[in-house]
């Protein structure tokens, strides 16, 4: 599929999802908000993709929301847009990519190679791994522009950060460094902004390697374990267990053990 305000390419088995309007920063408007849906969905249905990153043009990552844009062309509606048509555009369009990224069975990396700002700081939060450089930086915008955290801050930024420190990058609008995000474990790696996509292309890469159904399964039942008991999370790992070791995937994998070579997983 073509898109104007994306790119989605395959690499390998390495999916990569770019923001592309460099000269905006990345702001989102009307249009990259049903393209960004639309390459999730590709990138999800497409079994050619085992690992998605998710990145921006130029020197930002995302500058949220393209305040440029008049709030009737981006929501879609020829007048001042009332409550309820508000609350149907958040839930249809940035909500939904915020949950696509979350729902997504594929392992998800941000490449933050640059400003997070808004939306795009929840959106490289949901991704399960972030990697930056000395450019990154995060800032909730939305308390700038006397508006409420949309797409998942208020659930997202306490887990990470604590309470505290929540409450005050919420309050505040003020910038968080990569030095900082990477001490609170926003950031998985911190590396030089040369290496950067290098970086995250080796980490993609190797977990592309790994075993799909296993990947997978790690996934779903990590985040479903977050609001279950132990009890409960132990029983699904039986389940999961039981249903890895039946895989050819497995097979393989004592096979490269015993004989001492690097496993070739197909997904299977």
């Amino acid at each position: 599929m073509d898109y104007e305000t994306i790119i989605l390419e395959n690499r390998d088995g390495v999916g990569v999802l770019t923001l592309n309007r460099p000269d905006q920063m990345n702001a989102v408007n009307g249009l990259m908000f049903r393209e960004l849906k639309a390459g999730l969905d590709e990138a999800a249905a497409d079994d050619g993709i085992r690992v998605l990153v998710l990145t921006g043009a130029g020197r930002a990552f995302c500058a949220a929301a393209d305040m440029k844009e008049h709030r009737q062309t981006r929501i879609g509606v020829e007048h001042p847009p009332t409550l309820e048509e508000m609350r149907q555009f958040i839930r249809a369009h940035p909500q939904a990519i915020t949950k696509k990224l979350r729902n997504m069975e594929k392992p998800t990396i941000a490449m933050v190679n640059g400003p997070a700002v808004a939306d795009g700081v929840d959106w490289a939060l949901i991704c399960d791994m972030r990697v930056g450089s000395e450019n990154t930086r995060f800032m909730n915008a939305f308390v700038r522009m006397a508006a409420f955290p949309n797409t998942g801050g208020t659930w997202l930024y306490p887990r990470f950060m604590g309470m505290g420190r929540a409450m005050e990058f919420l309050y505040t609008g003020e910038w968080m460094e990569a030095e900082e995000a990477h001490r609170l474990g926003i950031l998985n790696r911190l590396v030089p902004a040369g290496d950067l996509e290098e970086e995250t292309m080796a980490l993609a890469r190797k977990i592309a390697e790994g075993p799909a159904i296993s990947i997978k399964l790690i996934k779903m039942q990590t985040y479903q374990g977050l609001g279950m008991s132990f009890d409960a999370a132990l029983e699904m790992a039986a389940d999961g267990e039981a249903m890895t070791l039946l895989t050819e995937d497995h097979q393989e994998a004592v096979a490269a053990f015993l004989e001492k070579r690097k496993p070739v997983f197909k997904g299977r």
